[in-house]
């Protein structure tokens, strides 16, 4: 007989797992990103096809996650999870060569603030935002597409509004896997929250480093 969640931990302490696993990933993939950049990598990783890699390896890394994610299980979800931070560290390195160390400092702040309130938003509403998910899903496609075509036309005002739209898009979304994380607690085996831990992990923390790169390309001052 599975042991569900609520005769083993509060919903509160199960979805606080998820934000410290979260948390954990963000730490990491900007700690990972400055000693990139501190270690003088930027300019030689982030030349020809390499730098092409690095900057569409999270992107490929998420696609992948989205195929085969269902079958892993809680360790292989676990690893996956510290290699995407890894590997978007690695990825994002250059926004230490670019911006000012204060513009960086206060859009992880704004970042902080606005994830919080719509995370908390989602997660005590009495409201089902399962509704958002597709119009939200396909508000990210569009994004990925336009940004995509955008490497080619450089157009700076296009730019600016897609990072302006990602803010907006990625803000929902971030109340939407909360509300959505709560509700798949109830009930579960204490092996399904666990895996379910990670997975939301993974999806705030996708969030999260979109918000706080569209906030910074936005808003930032560069060097």
């Amino acid at each position: 007989m599975n042991v569900t969640i609520s005769a083993v931990e509060s919903l509160n302490t199960a979805v606080a797992g998820v934000i410290s696993r979260m948390a954990t990933g963000v730490l990491m993939t900007l700690f990972l990103a400055y000693v990139v950049n501190d270690l003088g990598l930027v300019p030689v990783l982030f030349q020809g096809i390499l730098g092409y890699v690095i900057i569409f390896a999270p992107l490929a890394m998420s696609a992948y996650l989205a195929w085969r994610g269902s079958d892993m299980s809680e360790p292989q979800i676990r690893a996956w999870f510290y290699a995407f931070a890894g590997v978007m560290g690695v990825s994002l390195s250059m926004i230490f060569a670019v911006f000012t160390s204060a513009s960086i400092v206060q859009a992880l702040l704004g970042t902080t603030v606005s994830f919080g309130a719509l995370a908390g938003w989602g997660y005590f509403t009495r409201r089902d935002l399962r509704s958002w998910g597709a119009f939200l899903f396909a508000g990210v496609i569009g994004l990925i597409v336009a940004s995509i075509i955008n490497i080619w036309v450089g157009s700076t005002a296009l730019q600016m509004t897609l990072n302006l739209l990602a803010i907006v898009i990625f803000l929902g979304l971030t109340a939407y896997d909360m509300n959505r994380i709560r509700d798949s607690f109830w009930g579960a085996d204490v092996v399904e929250v666990r895996r379910q831990q990670w997975w939301g992990a993974l999806s705030l923390y996708i969030n999260f480093i979109n918000i706080f790169t569209s906030l910074l390309n936005l808003l930032g001052d560069r060097k």
